[in-house]
């Protein structure tokens, strides 16, 4: 045999086995696609009912370590069956965890419909919605986008009045969740913080863990709260995340929940170790799970618009203000629309006092 045939053979070596291996994750994708729709709305749909229950995912224990593969950043983009062959490997290499391993509880939570609740001032809750009078200007809201500071400079005066003593708005990273292009990201599913809020803990964690020196350093969220963008006259006082709907015009199925910082405790903030492996680097850093507590009192705006923004505190300088935040599935939503699921932007800005 020639070495043309010796090629063929190893490639049949190759794709066969890895075509049967795509067979088998494309059926499973499908099977979990199809389950989910079927059983993804209720069977009437009641628009007068605004207030959810949803079973949400909480962790047990005092630390949480999740690590993600290079899969992370292509899911919503590949094809399922690739991501899922990819996400097998990487938990084979060990880069990336077994989630059936993780220490989680469900529990039942009522999320209540903030429209129709009296709430606390900003200062006490940590969350509130701002009202655009128009659509922004901005049609690339992922990074590296060249018109994302429409949609900044728009905001800005708003984050202004939430806090007038601000000397300088400092933007870090900006993303789209529930889009089909490289380096969109899925949907948060699970009550958490993206930083844990104790400095001293964070301080620990980067002595035994690599810094991100790789990110560029104003637009590093972790930079600012180690105080390396601070000035003598502008230090930083918190990072506040945006979240702001795409599409479709108003979202019913997977919007996002806060949790009233006033019902936060800190004994429910639990160490989450996050490693993101991007084959290049290894992004590192403490977020907070969150331990249940029934005091914890959860709200999302009904029907958030495209030209509403919901604003909620990351993280805090010395002081315990901070919204765990989690997308979650309603089921009260009109039969028809399951396809249809809603895309949102998400951006950190940092406010310096």
């Amino acid at each position: 045999m020639g070495l043309c045939g010796n090629i063929t053979r190893y490639l049949l070596y190759v794709t066969i086995p890895l075509a049967a291996v795509l067979v088998f994750f494309h059926l499973e994708c499908s099977i979990e696609k199809e389950w989910t729709f079927v059983n993804k709305f209720n069977d009437e749909y009641n628009p007068a009912v605004t207030e959810c229950s949803s079973a949400l995912y909480f962790i047990n224990g005092d630390l949480l370590t999740i690590k993600f593969g290079p899969e992370w950043f292509l899911v919503q983009w590949i094809p399922c069956s690739v991501s899922k062959l990819v996400g097998f490997i990487s938990m084979r290499l060990g880069i990336a965890s077994d989630y059936r391993d993780l220490n989680m509880k469900m529990e039942n939570i009522t999320i209540m419909d903030a429209r129709k609740q009296k709430l606390g001032p900003f200062e006490e809750t940590g969350f509130s919605i701002i009202s655009l009078k128009e659509e922004s200007g901005t049609k690339n809201w992922r990074p590296g986008s060249e018109d994302i500071h429409l949609f900044r400079e728009q905001i800005a005066p708003h984050l202004m009045k939430l806090y007038p003593q601000t000397k300088r708005i400092q933007w870090f990273s900006n993303l789209i969740r529930g889009g089909d292009q490289f380096g969109d990201q899925p949907r948060a599913m699970g009550p958490h913080l993206d930083y844990h809020q104790d400095d001293e803990e964070r301080k620990r964690f980067y002595e035994e863990h690599s810094f991100p020196e790789f990110l560029p350093m104003n637009q590093s969220e972790v930079h600012a709260m180690v105080g390396r963008l601070d000035t003598e006259d502008e230090k930083l006082g918190v990072i506040l995340g945006l979240w702001k709907p795409l599409s479709p015009s108003e979202i019913c199925d997977y919007p996002l929940a806060v949790m009233d910082a006033q019902t936060f405790r800190r004994e429910e903030q639990i160490r989450y170790h996050l490693h993101m492996n991007t084959i290049f680097n290894t992004f590192n850093n403490l977020n907070a799970a969150i331990r249940h507590h029934p005091d914890q009192r959860w709200y999302y705006y009904s029907r958030q618009t495209t030209s509403e923004v919901l604003v909620f505190h990351q993280y805090s300088k010395g002081k315990w203000l901070a919204n765990p935040h989690t997308s979650f599935l309603n089921k009260n939503c009109p039969k028809g629309t399951e396809k249809n699921e809603r895309i949102s932007a998400e951006l950190r800005v940092g406010l310096y006092f």
